[in-house]
C-alpha cells in the first residue's frame, strides 16, 4: 500500500510543499506540490499546514484533496500495470492543478489532421497510411469507446495493450497493427515535439512485429507458375489477371504499385527492357530489368487495369483452376465477417496480391545478390528482408559459403598460375 506525507526543506518565506509518495520500499517518489507556505505555519509533527488562519485551513483542504487524488490514480495505475516513476507523479500533480489542459491538437485524430498537413516530405504512400491510421481509430473509438475521442495524453501501456487485443479480437494480423501502431508513435512524437503533453509511459511503448515460421509465409514457387502459364483459362478477366500475377512475381512490388504500371513506365536501358516506376509507400524511385519471362508475358501488351479486389479475388480463382491446392498454413475469412480466420486451407484459397512480392524475394533469394533484391522490394534492413521471406542470418552464412565455394576453384586456378 502507497503512503503519502507532505513536507517542506527550505526555511524561506515561500516555501515549496512536497509531497513524497512511498510506493515500496525501493520506489519512494517525490515532487512539488504546486503549493508554498511559511515554515512558521507548518506543522513538522502533523506534516500539514498549522490551521490557525482561513488562508492555511484552506492549503490544508487542498492538500487533502490532492492526497485522495493520488491514491485514487495510483489505484487505476495500478489495475493497468504501470510503472510507477517521478514522471507519473508530476504528470498527476499537474493534472489536479489544472496545468495540463484539453486542446484541439490533444485530440488523436485532430494530432493526426496537423501531421499530414504539415508534413511536406510525405511521400503520397506515407498520406495513405496516415489517412487509413485515422478511419483506423475512429473506427476504434466507435466501437470499443462509445464514441469518446482518444487523448493522447492517455496513450499508455494499458492503452496499447488494449488496442492490440481489440485488434487481434476482428482477425488482424501482428504486422498489420504493428504497422499502425508505428504510425500512431510518430504522430504522438510530433505532437509532443508541438507542446501536447504525452503520457510518460510512451516511450516504453515498444513495437513487437510479428515473425513468421517459414511454413507461414505463403508465395507461388516456380512451379506453381508453370501451372500457372499453362492452365486451361477460359474467361478474359482471368486471363488478365493470371497476365498481372505472373508479373508480379518477376518485378516482386506492392499491388498497389503493380496493378497502376502502364505503357509510360516501359523504358529502354542500353538495349534492356525495364520498368521504372516511384513507390507509392516509400517515394523511391526503382528501375526493375525485365527477364525473359517477364518480357513474354507482355510481349502483346500489359494487362489492363484491375481493382486490387477484383486482383484478389480472381488471383484466387485461377489458382483453383491451376489445381495449385497444397494444403498449408494461413488465414482466410470463412464468413461474411471481416475476421481472418487461421487454419489449413489449400492454397489458392489464401492467395491474394501480397504474394507477389514475397514470391519474387524468395525465388530470387540465392541467385540475386540480397542487396539488388532488398532494393527492388525497397526493405529497409537485411534483417527485416529475411524475416519477410522466412530466412534467417544464417541461410545468409550459407549462401556466401556457397559462393565461396564457386570461386574456389578459380581462385585456386588463379594461384597455380602465379
Amino acid at each position: 500500500m502507497a503512503t503519502l506525507k507532505y513536507i517542506i526543506q527550505s526555511k524561506n518565506e515561500n516555501s515549496n510543499i512536497y509531497v513524497r509518495y512511498s510506493i515500496d520500499r525501493k520506489t519512494n517518489l517525490k515532487r512539488k506540490t504546486g503549493f508554498t507556505i511559511n515554515p512558521k505555519d507548518w506543522s513538522v509533527d502533523k506534516a500539514q499546514p498549522k490551521q490557525t488562519r482561513d488562508d492555511l485551513k484552506a492549503i490544508k483542504f487542498k492538500l487533502d484533496k490532492l492526497a485522495i487524488f493520488l491514491n485514487e490514480a495510483f489505484n487505476n495505475a495500478v489495475s493497468k500495470g504501470a510503472q510507477f516513476n517521478g514522471d507519473w507523479l508530476q504528470f498527476q500533480i499537474d493534472l489536479f492543478n489544472n496545468k495540463i489542459k484539453i486542446v484541439d491538437f490533444d485530440i488523436l485524430t485532430n494530432s493526426i489532421d496537423a501531421y499530414i498537413d504539415n508534413g511536406d516530405n510525405l511521400t503520397k504512400g506515407s498520406i495513405k497510411n496516415l489517412e487509413n491510421l485515422k478511419k483506423f481509430i475512429v473506427n476504434y473509438e466507435t466501437d470499443a469507446l462509445k464514441g469518446n475521442q482518444i487523448l493522447i495524453r492517455n496513450i499508455d501501456l494499458n492503452f496499447i495493450d488494449t488496442f492490440k487485443k481489440y485488434h487481434v479480437s476482428k482477425g488482424r494480423s501482428v504486422n498489420y497493427i504493428g504497422t499502425y501502431m508505428s504510425l500512431l508513435k510518430a504522430v504522438v512524437k510530433k505532437a509532443s515535439q508541438n507542446g501536447i503533453p504525452i503520457h510518460p509511459q510512451f516511450n516504453q511503448i515498444k513495437m513487437i512485429k510479428e515473425h513468421k515460421n517459414p511454413d507461414e509465409i505463403i508465395i507461388l514457387t516456380e512451379e506453381e507458375q508453370e501451372l500457372l502459364k499453362n492452365a486451361n483459362i477460359i474467361l478474359q478477366s482471368h486471363i488478365n489477371a493470371r497476365k498481372w500475377l505472373l508479373l508480379g512475381c518477376l518485378i516482386g512490388q506492392r499491388a498497389g504499385d503493380l496493378l497502376n504500371i502502364t505503357d509510360k513506365n516501359l523504358r529502354d536501358l542500353q538495349g534492356m527492357k525495364i520498368i521504372e516506376l516511384k513507390q507509392q509507400k516509400t517515394g523511391k524511385l526503382v528501375a526493375i530489368p525485365l527477364l525473359p519471362e517477364a518480357l513474354k508475358i507482355i510481349e502483346n501488351g500489359l494487362p489492363y487495369k484491375i481493382s486490387l479486389e477484383h486482383f484478389n479475388k480472381y488471383s484466387k480463382d485461377i489458382c483453383k483452376i491451376a489445381k495449385i491446392n497444397t494444403i498449408i498454413k494461413g488465414k482466410m475469412r470463412i464468413d461474411k465477417k471481416r475476421t481472418l480466420t487461421a487454419g489449413y486451407y489449400e492454397k489458392w484459397q489464401v492467395i491474394s496480391s501480397h504474394v507477389c512480392r514475397r514470391s519474387f524475394a524468395t525465388n530470387f533469394y540465392g541467385k540475386i545478390p540480397t542487396s539488388v533484391l532488398m532494393n527492388i522490394t525497397a526493405h529497409g534492413t537485411e534483417t527485416v528482408f529475411l524475416n519477410y521471406i522466412g530466412k534467417t542470418t544464417y541461410d545468409n552464412a550459407y549462401q556466401m559459403l556457397e559462393y565461396f565455394s564457386k570461386l574456389k576453384p578459380i581462385i585456386e586456378k588463379s594461384n597455380s598460375d602465379i
